[in-house]
This record gives C-alpha cells, sequence and structure tokens, in this order.
C-alpha cells in the first residue's frame, strides 16, 4: 500500500500540508463547484471534462491545462486501493462542503467505503499554522455509513435539474454531515428572488453600494464580511459584479472592462479592481423590490445540475424555492 492520501480543498491548504510535515500524498481538489454546469449522470471522467471546459473558458489564464490536472486527480481516485487510508480534509464553508459530497460520491460509487477518514475544520484550511494543521491530524474520524447517505443524497440533489431536492434538504436541521445543512441553505439563497431577481450576493452588493461608491476589491471585502462562512474567491465575485454591470439594464457602473480578462495579467487585474463602482438607479430600484433582475435582464445561469434561464426560472422566497411560471 502507498502511504495515505489526504485530499483537501486545493493548493493552499495542500502548500500548508506540507510545509507542515504531515505525511502523505496530498491531492487539491480544484474545482469551484457553485459556479456553473454540474449535471447529472456522468461519470466522474465525463463530468471533469464538462468542468474543466466550463473553468477554462471563465476563469483560467491562457495555456492553463485544467482537463490534464483533472484527468490526474480523477486517476488517483481511480486507483484508491493503494491507499489503505484516505483522509478527508475539509472546512466548513459551502465550497469545500460541495467538493466534500462529490468525493464521497465518486469513492462510494467505485465501492470504496472503508479506511475513509474525515477531518472537518471549522476554520479555514489554507491560512492554518503548522501547528493547528497538527493539531487537526489527530481529529480524523472514520467516515460513517449514515455521513456517506447523507453525501450521496446531497449530490444527487445538487446534480438535479430542479432545486427541489436540494431546498429540502437545505432545510433540515441535521445532517450527519454537521456543516451541510448551513452550506445548502447558502446555496439555494443564490437562487433568484421573488421579486427582485436577485442572488443573496447581488443583493449585498448593491446595499454595500446603497452607502456610496466602492472599488471591487472593497466590496468584495465588504459583502465576504457578512458571510458566516466565506466560501466566494475573488474571481467568482467578480463575475456576479459583471452580471449586474455588462446587461441591457445596468445595476452597477465603472467597470472598465468583463473580469474575465483578470486572469491574463496583473495591470489588467489592477485596473479592473482599482476601478470605481456605482449604483445606477435601476440598481435602487432592484433593492427596493420594483425592478426584476433576472426577468428584465434576463439569466443564463447554474446552480448545480440547473440551468436558470428565462424559461426555466426558478425563484426563492421565505418558504423555499418557486417553480418557474408556465
Amino acid at each position: 500500500m502507498a502511504e495515505r492520501l489526504i485530499i483537501t480543498n486545493g493548493d493552499s491548504a495542500a502548500e500548508g500540508l506540507r510545509a507542515a510535515g504531515i505525511a502523505a500524498q496530498v491531492l487539491p481538489w480544484r474545482d469551484m463547484l457553485h459556479d456553473g454546469p454540474v449535471p447529472a449522470g456522468l461519470a466522474l471522467e465525463a463530468l471533469s471534462e464538462v468542468r474543466a471546459r466550463y473553468l477554462a473558458e471563465e476563469f483560467a489564464p491562457a495555456g492553463a491545462d485544467v482537463g490534464g490536472d483533472f484527468a490526474a486527480r480523477d486517476a488517483t481516485i481511480r486507483s484508491h486501493a493503494e491507499h489503505d487510508r484516505i483522509e478527508l480534509w475539509f472546512e466548513h464553508d459551502l465550497y469545500d462542503q460541495l467538493q466534500l459530497i462529490q468525493i464521497l460520491d465518486a469513492l462510494s460509487g467505485l465501492g470504496r467505503e472503508d479506511g475513509l477518514l474525515l477531518v472537518q475544520a471549522d476554520d479555514y484550511l489554507g491560512p492554518m499554522s503548522a501547528e493547528s494543521l497538527h493539531a487537526l491530524d489527530g481529529t480524523a474520524r472514520p467516515v460513517t455509513p449514515a455521513q456517506i447517505a447523507a453525501a450521496r443524497s446531497a449530490w444527487a440533489a445538487f446534480t438535479q435539474a430542479t432545486p427541489e431536492g436540494l431546498a429540502a434538504l437545505a432545510a433540515a436541521d441535521r445532517l450527519s454531515l454537521p456543516f451541510l445543512p448551513a452550506a445548502l441553505r447558502r446555496l439555494v439563497a443564490e437562487l433568484p428572488h421573488m421579486r427582485s431577481g436577485l442572488s443573496l450576493t447581488e443583493e449585498r452588493i448593491l446595499s454595500a453600494l446603497a452607502d456610496g461608491p466602492r472599488n471591487p476589491g472593497l466590496l468584495f471585502n465588504a459583502t465576504q464580511d457578512q458571510e458566516q462562512a466565506r466560501f466566494l474567491g475573488d474571481a467568482s465575485f467578480f463575475r456576479r459584479l459583471d452580471g449586474l454591470a455588462f446587461c441591457p439594464t445596468p445595476l452597477v457602473d465603472g467597470l472598465p472592462f468583463r473580469s474575465r480578462r483578470c486572469a491574463q495579467g496583473a495591470a489588467d487585474y489592477r485596473a479592473f479592481t482599482q476601478s470605481t463602482i456605482t449604483l445606477t438607479e435601476a440598481g435602487r430600484a432592484a433593492l427596493a423590490g420594483a425592478f426584476d433582475h433576472a426577468r428584465q435582464n434576463g439569466i443564463d445561469r447554474w446552480l448545480g445540475g440547473t440551468h436558470l434561464t428565462p424559461q426555466n426560472l426558478w425563484r426563492r422566497e421565505s418558504r423555499g424555492v418557486v417553480a418557474p411560471l408556465q
């Protein structure tokens, strides 16, 4: 058998584990599953092709081999039998919880349920000190059948073409994966609101701008400070700014270009993040529930397996999700 395998949420956490001298093969899971299509019914490699294509088009710098990275990752999962001990190190936030349920679903689907252990952190792994990581190293606990079942149910609901199952799981007070219900509630809040057509992130962006102009960097910090568990990186956040600015009736003004250019070099990143963003009258109307952003400006966005379009406009309200009007 090879040394133990640790799967964790990305390069920052992986580098921290290596720097701390924790003896293991470390596999970073590099996918922001809360953005872009995650359709149901695909084998791991087929889904990776969908995800890699989306991430390369939307986020990766020119020349990045996202597909090759995912293929190597998937090969490690396929060769799980080489490791008698596989530890999953994940945080409490939505970004990590979606990765966790995907991995548990994939390993269980390959018949691997023994020798899986879980390290659940209620803080962010990337910035942790070596001392803190070593303290976590003693907290790994065997993954239980109930946790595998919860992960598989949540993954199935997340990848379905409609969000009812996801909303039902999000409404649960408790699941055997303790951080999962709150993470799923936060995900459901990214559906367009019944009146304004805004996701919760978009609402927070407009609310912050109602206090006065800000640059994207300050706006990112102001909105993320409101999260109980931060899950968005700046690139994902900037795409949400794009959606408010580059639409038929803009809700914000001042972006020099779409944020995709930020991946191409430091000069473009600086120009984007140092621009001054202001709230438009349409933005103020949306905040007041008097302008329906999703309806008036259109929508083409994925929430897991649900493709939100004008013809498939699922919404959220206080009582749960609302099906598209026929």
